[in-house]
């Protein structure tokens, strides 16, 4: 029976989620997280809030709003569970505390800030039912475009996302965002928990159930929407803690490159990941390079490289938007031609965090 004829009734029948909800100082939309939840189409759904020592009020608005909204009410097949740790042990901690207590087939991460189309959660659901799957990554996508950092940031994550189809064909998708990312129980007990010291523990984790040789999809209709850094600086740091976090699980993790281990995959260790390194080390020499090439160009009037990258980079763009989810943002597809300039505004972000990440690595080393 192929999955997508798959009624919402069947899976729920089969398969309880539950969904770890890490909670840091969000006071503000809390209660928006959680009523999203209680308003999505998924009746067996088991609700985790964990409040990871905050020092706001979030503890006052949980306890506010199950009050007002889930005590003694009917939630429909849903449950409801707070756990209020006293002191702030960071992200992975949360969400191995929600884990831990968690009781449903299949485990659900998010953000305190992503928000869940209604049918999200069946549809990354019912692609549990193949028994083969072991964890999948969400389709996650800009919310707020109030300002040219939010559009830029939208056209980037469906560039981002649909390549992400790919790697899923091919089995060598290494990388499940905390905003949405589900998996099996089961395999806690096969891997471990997240890494309560990486500042970013989903890349590690992720990359971890890759080298035990875990098959991971992307699930395309599964939609969440999340919000991107609103200023320059939020985005700096964002970055920053993206690349020294992959750094520091690609050190780790090292052996997955060129490995000829049957439980690892070709894809992965032999062009995915080099790829990313590569890129990686191109992005300290861009800001060498790009003047030589400049002038280069205009000396020489051989605009071969110019015009072979606006192509590539221009499909790549519209079969995304095209070929991509639909529920992609009109706005953001109608100023494409802005993104020509503005990526540059990204590329220099990717250049501070990973020159910031290198000079971290040293200090430590030396230290």
């Amino acid at each position: 029976k192929k999955i997508k004829s798959i009624s919402k009734v069947e899976v729920e029948k089969k398969l309880k989620v539950s969904v770890i909800v890490p909670a840091w100082n969000e006071e503000v939309g809390i209660a928006d997280a959680i009523t999203s939840l209680l308003q999505n189409s998924y009746n067996n759904l088991e609700i985790i809030v964990v409040n990871d020592g905050s020092v706001d009020k979030t503890d006052t608005a949980v306890k506010k709003y199950y009050e007002k909204n889930i005590r003694n009410k009917n939630l429909y097949g849903k449950s409801f569970i707070y756990i209020n740790k006293k002191k702030n042990a960071g992200k992975g901690a949360a969400i191995n505390s929600g884990i831990k207590q968690s009781s449903g087939d299949l485990i659900v991460t998010m953000d305190a800030d992503t928000r869940f189309e209604k049918d999200a959660i069946y549809n990354a659901a019912r692609y549990f039912l193949d028994k083969d799957i072991d964890a999948g990554v969400g389709n996650v996508k800009i919310a707020n475009s109030k300002n040219i950092l939010g559009i830029i940031q939208q056209i980037e994550y469906t560039i981002g996302f649909y390549f992400k189809r790919c790697h899923s064909v091919l089995n060598c998708e290494y990388i499940i965002g905390g905003a949405f990312g589900i998996f099996r129980k089961e395999i806690f007990e096969k891997c471990g928990f997240f890494d309560e010291k990486n500042k970013t523990e989903d890349i590690e984790f992720s990359t971890r159930l890759k080298s035990f040789g875990l098959k991971t999809i992307f699930i395309e209709d599964a939609i969440a929407y999340t919000e991107g850094p609103s200023t320059f600086e939020g985005l700096l740091k964002q970055r920053s803690r993206w690349k020294k976090g992959r750094m520091d699980t690609f050190l780790r993790y090292s052996n997955l490159f060129f490995s000829n281990n049957k439980n690892h995959n070709f894809f992965l260790s032999w062009i995915l990941l080099p790829i990313a390194l590569i890129g990686d080390l191109d992005l300290i020499l861009f800001q060498k390079l790009t003047p030589f090439i400049f002038y280069y160009t205009f000396e020489s009037l051989d605009y071969n490289y110019w015009i072979g990258w606006i192509i590539f980079f221009t499909f790549s763009i519209i079969f995304s938007y095209l070929f991509g989810s639909r529920k992609n943002n009109i706005r953001s597809f109608l100023l494409i031609p802005v993104f020509y300039f503005a990526s540059y505004l990204l590329i220099f972000t990717e250049i501070y965090a990973i020159i910031h990440s290198v000079i971290l690595y040293l200090k430590r080393l030396i230290i």
